[in-house]
């Protein structure tokens, strides 16, 4: 064996690798590899202690670590484990040993139908003076039994930096062990924390969860539901608070306003809002003045119109502490919309964010509709290079009137854009490129593009996009399109989302082909030629043999010649 297998930085790090492994599927994007670290571990002397640190590195179940003992400590009845007898030195033993391991320890709720009292009762009594989790860094916890309070006591050590709180309620979770945070973990540098429904102003659980923030001093990052006024004024002195996200709904700003004057939230960079209102969650964002700022989310109840927005998007332009900002997101919670011409966003509304350079996400699931065309993608394309996501698509009602963006309107996008990974923008998928040998696209091919979301976009032949975006696109993994109760009311709801779904599965064997003929050719690079403008065909009629008939998956109409040129 080579001597660098001796080291146990190096075994970690390639065990890591080993453990987390990527998969293909969209909505999974890794899982843990537990059986192949098991068996790394008992392959020899110098695997095993790197192995065991990697395997119990994360816990999100403690009775992975109960099931560690003997057989005769614990049965399992139904769903839930108990224990049957006292736990021993040589039980307490065993547990250590792999307990001084664990960084990161969850109880999420499950725990109350999975682990029976007397196990806390008998783990909150350790040989003294041993410390159980030595190492452990982050704990996330919901649960709330009394029984369970010495427990979850010892759990709180100066160690511990991040802490999440499953369900904040009226329960011992909140009376009997956050209350000790601030003193036993001074450290905490991430906080979360939220509950199942909103707080109302003056709850006890809220002023209980105000004295534990207002005692943490070193916050880097803090997520959580309501806020009191006392509560968002500790927070905006914090030197080292870049993440906020909160819920406006119960603080006084004409308070806030005058208290903070101009200095707040000097370092934050991301700012995670949401209020009933726009102008509630613009008056917030003045109190910031930090010059860092990269990230702007704001989830409101109420609609903006289209000159709302583009105030809203010159300010934010002109402000020089957004000059670096990367990420906005802004969404509006109502489930419907009757919209009029106050309500139509067009490329003059985004022109002003064009300024932002740096913009690498753009997501926009607002209560107005686009009237966007060819060019305006074009100019998108152009002003913001470093897109990773963009999404006007607004996918729970699509845009409703016509769309003006054809296939062949996001060819600049795909080729200005190479990192972009979703794009959501409702498209006119009738009209498509003529019938041609040369390349779709004049050979642009972007291999980042994974996700499509395209609600109410119209289709009429399935195997023609296929083809064209399994050229210009070969990576694409899903396609949502008329999948929302909104779009279900809809006149042709099911047949597009069935040709989408027809193109979802059509395109995986499209590109392979494509790939296995770019194989054969022995040139994995396709030239990018100079754009031209390519005749396009408009389908107005249904396919009278169409691939979308489950009837006839065999027949498939081509748009363009697979070959590699």
């Amino acid at each position: 064996m080579h001597k660098c297998l001796s080291i146990n930085e190096i075994l970690t790090t390639i065990f890591h690798h080993t453990f987390i492994v990527p998969k293909p599927e969209p909505k999974s994007r890794e899982f843990r590899d537990r059986r192949t670290l098991a068996r790394l571990a008992r392959t020899c002397r110098y695997f095993l202690e790197p192995a065991l640190n990697v395997l119990y590195y994360e816990i999100s179940d403690l009775l992975w670590l109960i099931k560690c003992m003997p057989d005769d400590l614990w049965v399992v009845n139904g769903k839930q484990l108990s224990f049957k007898r006292p736990m021993k030195q040589s039980d307490w033993d065993v547990f250590l040993r792999y307990a001084r391991r664990v960084r990161s320890l969850e109880f999420d709720r499950h725990c109350i139908v999975t682990t029976h009292l007397n196990v806390y009762v008998a783990l909150a009594q350790p040989p003294p003076p041993v410390v159980m989790f030595p190492r452990l860094i982050h704990l996330r916890c919901g649960e709330y039994r009394p029984e369970a309070v010495p427990f979850l006591q010892l759990l709180l050590q100066p160690t511990v930096v991040h802490v999440d709180i499953d369900n904040l309620m009226s329960n011992a979770l909140t009376y009997c062990v956050l209350p000790f945070l601030p003193s036993r973990c001074p450290r905490v540098r991430q906080f979360m924390a939220f509950r199942n429904f909103v707080f109302q102003k003056g709850d006890h659980v809220l002023t209980e969860f105000s004295k534990v923030l207002c005692q943490l001093t070193e916050l880097e990052a803090l997520r959580c539901a309501e806020l009191t006024d006392e509560s968002v004024l500790h927070l905006s002195q914090l030197l080292r608070l870049k993440i906020l996200r909160a819920d406006l709904r119960l603080n006084s700003l004409d308070y806030l306003e005058s208290a903070l004057g101009h200095i707040g939230f000097p370092v934050l960079r991301e700012a995670l809002l949401s209020a009933p209102t726009m102008s509630h969650c613009l008056r917030f964002l003045k109190l910031i003045r930090s010059t860092s700022v990269d990230t702007i989310n704001l989830n409101v109840d109420d609609e903006t119109c289209a000159a709302d927005y583009k105030n809203i998007f010159t300010s934010w332009a002109a402000n020089p502490s957004y000059r670096n900002l990367s990420v906005i997101d802004i969404s509006e919670m109502r489930v419907w919309r009757d919209y009029d011409e106050k309500h139509i966003i067009d490329i003059a509304t985004l022109r002003p964010l064009f300024q932002l350079k740096r913009l690498t996400c753009l997501k926009l699931e607002t209560l107005c509709t686009y009237d966007l065309d060819n060019v305006a993608i074009k100019e998108i394309a152009a002003a913001w290079p470093l897109l990773e996501t963009l999404d006007v698509s607004i996918r729970e009602c699509g845009w409703e009137i016509p769309s003006k963006v054809t296939l062949q309107g996001l060819i600049p996008l795909l080729r200005d854009c190479p990192n972009l990974t979703l794009l959501g923008v409702v498209v006119d998928a009738t009209i498509l490129p003529a019938t041609s040998i040369k390349l779709p696209g004049a050979g642009v091919r972007n291999t980042s593009l994974e996700f499509l979301w395209l609600a109410d976009s119209k289709i009429t032949r399935s195997s023609l996009v296929a083809a064209f975006l399994s050229a210009v696109a070969p990576n694409i993994e899903q396609i949502v399109s008329w999948n929302t109760p909104l779009l279900s009311g809809r006149e042709g709801k099911d047949k597009y989302r069935k040709r989408w779904r027809e193109v979802e599965r059509l395109i995986r064997h499209f590109s392979a082909a494509r790939r296995q003929e770019r194989e054969w050719a022995g040139d994995g690079n396709v030239v990018v030629r100079k754009e031209e403008e390519e005749p396009v065909q408009v389908w107005d009629s249904e396919p009278e043999l169409s691939t979308d008939s489950e009837d006839d998956d065999d027949e498939i109409e081509y748009c363009h010649s697979v070959e590699v040129f």
